[in-house]
């Protein structure tokens, strides 16, 4: 099983990845570093459109079964010299642990020619931004992780849908300066209607995954916007924010006319929870839309597992929860924080300029094992 039953079973087939059967690409799970290094170069001999639809597939294949791992796989594509292939790459990395990811979604992200690869670096950062506000990321690598996508929201030399993106990722963080950077990408939608309601589909986004109730008022105004994509939004963040008074908002998009936004504001009860949801939602199943149906049937699910987690919380001694707590913790915490340089002396650039040398980036070895960790051997000489 692994890499060589790979190659004897191509083969034996053909080397056009869209005829490899599933079961073929499932020997390529868990195959390790140097073995994926042995598959790109072997990769070398396909053209660039056999390796995208190689790397679609395994992106396609981790979404739908779980027990799938290309992590070391997608790893070596993000150096891919094809840009689609690096954007796959990050997508199929979606839930990957691996050490090194941080810091390649980082460069990616100020760093990389394809607009569309950043975009999709901002959008694995923001699963990052998430861990950080969960307290799973060591504190020095939250704020490090702030302060570059501030930079990237704040660079006018960024596409609007790269500085979008990093925006949705900053929201997560708290403070009134990330409110400020909210209120900024909302107004500047306001301002150019034609190029920016992109623009304000996010700050909403990042409205509700900011979870300040004082975005309520203007959320509840989305949810009449003329753009069906900002309805959608809205509907999302009210369930994020909201409680069971905002009910009677979420029931009257059921007769919007796009189901995006219907199955959207469903979902938003299932957030909310609450008896008057679990009643709401009930009434949902004998709808005459099936996306609705199915959509409050998994609304109520995730209702119910969540009034019952309550009952599953069991005390705990301080023994057992700071063995929980340790695989966030470093063996040596001396080496988790850096001297307090400043931020473009370790290769951060001020807003309007990238650096495509790329030099500050380490080379890989050079990262300790710990998760998400950089220390100062990660990035490098600092700059003159």
């Amino acid at each position: 099983m692994g890499l060589p039953d790979f190659f004897h079973k191509i083969e034996e087939e053909t080397e056009d990845p869209e005829s490899i059967p599933y079961s073929t690409l499932s020997e390529l799970s868990g195959i390790d570093r140097a073995e994926a290094r042995e598959l790109t170069e072997y990769l070398e001999f396909w053209n660039p459109e056999q390796v995208r639809n190689l790397h679609a597939r395994l992106t396609s294949l981790v979404e739908s079964d779980l027990q799938m791992e290309f992590d070391s796989i997608f790893l070596q594509g993000l150096d891919s010299d094809d840009a689609v292939t690096r954007s796959l790459s990050v997508t199929g990395l979606g839930e990957s642990t691996h050490p090194s990811l941080l810091r390649h979604l980082v460069r990616m992200l100020r760093n990389d020619d394809s607009e569309d690869v950043r975009i999709a670096a901002a959008l694995g950062l923001s699963r990052m931004a998430t861990l950080a506000h969960e307290d799973k990321m060591p504190s020095r690598q939250a704020v490090e992780l702030q302060a570059m996508l501030t930079e990237c929201f704040n660079d006018e030399l960024e596409s609007s849908d790269v500085r979008r993106r990093a925006l949705e990722a900053l929201a997560i963080f708290q403070g009134e300066a990330i409110e400020a950077y909210i209120e900024i990408g909302y107004e500047e939608g306001e301002d150019d209607e034609e190029e920016g309601n992109n623009m304000r589909q996010s700050a909403i986004h990042a409205m509700g995954r900011n979870c300040n109730p004082k975005w309520t008022e203007i959320i509840v105004e989305e949810l009449d916007s003329a753009d069906a994509a900002c309805r959608f939004e809205a509907a999302i963040a009210l369930g994020q924010i909201g409680s069971e008074e905002h009910l009677g908002h979420l029931l009257e998009l059921m007769d919007d006319e796009d189901i995006e936004v219907q199955t959207a504001a469903v979902r938003a009860m299932g957030f909310i929870g609450g008896t008057q949801a679990q009643r709401t939602l009930r009434n949902l199943l004998t709808s005459a839309e099936p996306a609705v149906v199915e959509a409050a049937e998994e609304s109520l699910r995730y209702v119910e597992v969540e009034d019952m987690s309550m009952f599953d919380q069991k005390p705990q001694t301080v023994e057992q929860v700071t063995e929980e707590a340790q695989p966030f913790l470093p063996e040596d915490e001396e080496n988790l924080y850096i001297d307090d340089t400043d931020l473009e002396q370790l290769g951060f650039h001020s807003p309007g300029e990238r650096d495509t040398s790329l030099d500050w980036v380490g080379e890989e070895e050079d990262w300790d094992d710990d998760p998400l960790t950089i220390t100062d051997e990660d990035l490098g000489p600092a700059s003159a």
